[in-house]
């Protein structure tokens, strides 16, 4: 039987986490900028209210990882979680992992009193969205748009 533990990440994670979350970076095509990354690791685990890091191990190994931010919408009613990133590495990948990640995050939103949960997805990536589609997640009729400001 195979063990699957989902488990809040700590700084001791992040060494081992970098390399993975740099080929998610790069299969996305995000830019990659390590010292930001390990900046923005460290802010998050030391300020819970910003969100949270959930590491997946299967049978005591790294399996992937997803981050949850948390944020404020009036449109949500206060709170709501934005699943930011969620990666399985790809050995990880096509036995229901991907699901119970995605029901992880729910619940983790929930503990946290959250009413929506939110994510991003490539508008080319047709497998990731009917994944997605088949876990009650729903396209909104709105596009995301950014303004970077330390440009």
């Amino acid at each position: 039987m195979v063990d699957i533990v989902f488990r809040t990440g700590t700084g001791a994670d992040i060494d081992a986490l970098v390399p993975v979350i740099r080929d998610f970076h790069s299969d996305e095509g995000i830019p990659w900028n390590e010292a930001r990354l390990r900046a923005a690791l460290g802010d998050l685990l030391a300020h819970p209210h910003n969100g949270r890091l959930l590491l997946v191990e299967r049978d005591g190994a790294l399996a992937g990882y997803l981050v949850v931010g948390f944020c404020f919408s009036l449109e949500f009613g206060g709170r709501f979680g934005l699943l930011d990133e969620l990666y399985l590495l790809p050995q990880a990948r096509g036995g229901g992992l991907g699901r119970r990640a995605l029901d992880e995050a729910a619940e983790l939103c929930r503990r946290e009193g959250l009413r929506a949960l939110r994510l991003e997805v490539n508008n080319d990536n047709l497998r990731a969205q009917g994944v997605y589609l088949q876990n009650g997640y729903h396209p909104h009729p709105r596009q995301l748009m950014t303004r970077w400001l330390d440009r």
